[in-house]
């Protein structure tokens, strides 16, 4: 290479150098903003939520996965209620909805200082995000301009970015799954409403999204291990009534005392991620199938070939005497394991908010149900993300309080009044204070620390 080529080529990588990153702090300067667009919304208030009763159904939701037609309709201002708490509960960011005629504006205000760009703060202390959607006359609904500070990004290029941090976090599959499950989608300055339909396509799909065949091999192996489990004793006497309950603490030890010997016996030729990953799945196929069999919900509807598989006796499983509590730990256990905690806590506290409603049938807002969601959630968590420690925690659990802590004190059925004129509503001091002493008696539960 002559001497005049050497000089270019370092002319270049040096110009390089130099422009690459003051264009990229050229575009942080322009993304940052020293105040939020979207400012902080009222509590939310239980009538917001009315309208989505519907969709908690077990009626409702069993018609639509056979291929009814399901539509929610909110007014504008549920619509804003919903869509700034969750904004404040996912994303812990003041957010705003707007809408128009068949459009939607949305803004986001991210605080720098709580993302990883918290290095750029001087630049401006918030992310301000906007978008517009659009609603085709079918299907889901169309981005239209997104604008991040005072940025303008091609629609291609976030769905694109949208994609790519959805595919991260193991969601893209799902997303594109219910977007396609939409049929319209109607938008107006005063209401928003949604008609979905769960075809049979989807159904397949979402079957082999939710359960590979790698997992049908573990959701076996959990299925005939309760089914082992639930058979009546060889000495139990014929007259025993069929109707007899089955602790928690019963059930779930012997299904991860299996699973733990067969991390023990891989751990001699496995690799750590392996071990890791094989854990995990034995543990979310535990859950799942627990979780499903307290619901009376057939592990078929999920995988066919569970028709052939031994037949499961109706018996109530029980959490400190309670089915309900086994419910609501249970499902919030096997949803966390995919879909992750805060997301099963939402919905948990979205439902017992539905209970205290006047105009729903509910038997109110209670604590200790909320408690039951949030050691759920925990156990779900720990058993993906520490799953051989948590197989060796339940295979020694001796009763339902190394579960579940005692939380009969706390105050249940309560109506919205109640709710409101003893705690001041959902995030008031006095709630945030029973959250907290939830959160602290889940804490030292010997199963979930």
């Amino acid at each position: 290479m002559s001497r005049r080529s050497w000089w270019v080529m370092f002319s270049v990588l040096g110009a390089s150098a130099v422009l690459l990153p003051a264009a990229a702090l050229w575009l942080a300067a322009q993304a940052l903003q020293p105040q939020p667009i979207a400012a902080p919304g009222a509590p939310l208030a239980i009538s917001d939520l009315n309208a989505a009763r519907r969709l908690i159904s077990r009626e409702v939701l069993s018609q639509a996965f056979q291929g009814e037609p399901l539509t929610l309709a909110l007014t504008a201002s549920q619509a804003q209620a919903l869509t700034q708490d969750m904004g404040a509960r996912v994303l812990h960011a003041p957010s705003s909805l707007h809408l128009s005629e068949q459009q939607a504006d949305l803004a986001v205000s991210l605080p720098i200082r709580q993302t990883p760009l918290r290095a750029l703060h001087p630049l401006g202390d918030w992310l301000n995000v906007r978008v517009r959607l659009s609603a085709p006359p079918s299907g889901a609904p169309v981005l239209q301009a997104v604008q991040v500070g005072e940025l303008k990004v091609p629609p291609a290029l976030a769905l694109w970015a949208a994609q790519r941090i959805a595919e991260a976090r193991g969601l893209r599959s799902m997303a594109e799954l219910g977007l396609a499950a939409i049929e319209t989608v109607q938008l107006s300055p005063t209401q928003v409403s949604a008609t979905v339909r769960w075809r049979a396509e989807l159904s397949a799909q979402a079957s082999a999204l939710l359960v590979p065949p790698e997992m049908i091999e573990a959701l076996s192996r959990a299925h005939h291990q309760l089914a082992q489990q639930l058979r009546p004793a060889a000495a139990q006497p014929p007259a025993t009534p069929l109707h007899w309950h089955r602790p928690l603490s019963e059930l779930l030890p012997p299904l991860m005392a299996a699973a733990q010997q067969r991390s023990l016996a891989l751990a001699f030729t496995a690799s750590a991620p392996r071990l890791h990953d094989e854990a995990a799945r034995d543990n979310r196929a535990a859950l799942l199938v627990l979780g499903l069999y307290v619901n009376r919900v057939s592990l078929a509807t999920l995988v066919p070939a569970a028709r052939d598989w031994p037949a499961l006796p109706v018996r109530p499983v029980t959490l400190q005497g309670r089915e309900d509590w086994a419910q609501h730990y249970l499902t919030s256990a096997a949803l966390a394991t995919d879909l992750g905690g805060r997301l099963s806590d939402l919905i948990g506290m979205y439902k017992e908010l539905l209970d205290a409603s006047p105009q729903g049938r509910g038997s109110g807002f209670s604590f200790n149900d909320i408690a039951a969601d949030k050691a759920g959630v925990r156990l779900g968590r720990i058993a993906v993300q520490q799953p051989q420690a948590l197989q060796a925690r339940i295979a020694e659990v001796q009763a339902d309080t190394d579960l579940l802590p005692d939380v009969r004190d706390l105050p249940e059925f309560l109506t919205a009044a109640q709710l409101q004129q003893r705690y001041g509503g959902i995030d008031a001091p006095a709630y945030r204070a029973v959250m907290q002493d939830i959160d602290r008696r889940i804490a030292q539960t010997p199963a979930l620390r």
